[in-house]
């Protein structure tokens, strides 16, 4: 068994199935473009401006009034637009929203392909990162993490391929798509080198988006695929009875805010708003908005991953 378990939480929105979520992005910005989204929506804007934190804020930020949040579109149910649609959602956007006008700043959401998630902010065109993506260790070399977001990997597959694929080691000599640039990547390799003989190691093809990688699988060139358990939830209440899970959930660790590593003043200002938006109850509400409840950290804390 698992660490944590999921099996009792059900996702609690309604969007589009995650194929159709694919066409949403593209027409937003495409990869590495930009989309900018007014926080008039969601819990954000329901908060009014902190004095307080405002004066944690780096000045430069305060006085530009904007929080250039970095994401990577899409992944219902954190982050994701509805076909037609250029309107943001998703457990990170409202969370994102909500900090930035308890931060009286406007959130610009910029669209970056994953794989440049860490440039965008080392390079400072974004301020941060805020796009479930995993606190690891190997990254902390050059980000600082505000872990907020209990996660884990699942492997899944079509339900037309549970009668070959039962369990984790029949993914050997077959193929699995995974996000590019994510850890899934590795976690892959990782389970190939330790389930599969040499002469038969999982084939894996990285695509940039879940609704690429669900496409794949429709057409039979990926047989499995590997997401974040939060994904899953929401695919197979978007698509039901069309998805199944292998195995148990692995890697159980947390998403974090991840700001350059020099950025202390940036890190400690969103730490202490998230600390304020559990102690008033807002935290758990975006959260059980999404389903996503038990996700909820009891703590909110810095650079927790392994």
């Amino acid at each position: 068994m698992t660490m944590f378990s999921w099996t009792t939480k059900t996702a609690k929105r309604t969007a589009a199935p995650a194929i159709l979520v694919l066409a949403a992005s593209l027409a937003l910005t495409g990869c590495g473009g930009s989309t900018n989204a007014a926080a008039t929506s969601g819990a954000g804007a329901t908060s009014t401006a902190s004095a307080e934190l405002r004066a944690m804020l780096p000045a430069k930020i305060r006085d530009a009034g904007t929080l250039n949040v970095a994401i990577s579109l899409a992944y219902p149910p954190m982050e994701y637009s509805d076909a037609g649609s250029t309107e943001l959602k998703g457990a990170d956007i409202d969370m994102a929203k909500e900090v930035a006008s308890r931060l009286g700043l406007k959130p610009n959401f910029q669209n970056v392909d994953f794989s440049q998630l860490i440039v965008s902010v080392t390079t400072g065109r974004s301020d941060l990162i805020w796009t479930a993506f995993s606190d690891l260790a190997k990254r902390q070399g050059q980000l600082d993490f505000v872990d907020y977001f209990r996660t884990g990997n699942q492997f899944f597959a079509p339900v037309q391929n549970q009668k070959d694929i039962k369990a984790l080691a029949d993914l050997c000599g077959r193929t699995v798509a995974v996000s590019t640039g994510t850890s899934w990547v590795a976690s892959t390799e990782e389970l190939s080198k330790s389930t599969c003989p040499a002469e038969n190691p999982i084939k894996i093809l990285q695509i940039p988006t879940q609704a690429e990688e669900i496409l794949q699988m429709q057409q039979d060139r990926a047989q499995a695929s590997l997401i974040g358990f939060e994904g899953i939830l929401d695919l197979q209440k978007q698509q039901p009875n069309k998805f199944y899970t292998i195995g148990d959930l692995l890697e159980p660790g947390n998403y974090g805010i991840a700001v350059a590593k020099e950025s202390t003043q940036l890190r400690d200002t969103i730490k202490t708003t998230l600390e304020a938006m559990k102690a008033d109850g807002t935290y758990g509400k975006i959260l059980d908005q999404y389903g996503l409840k038990a996700a909820g950290l009891q703590t909110i804390t810095v650079n927790d991953g392994k």
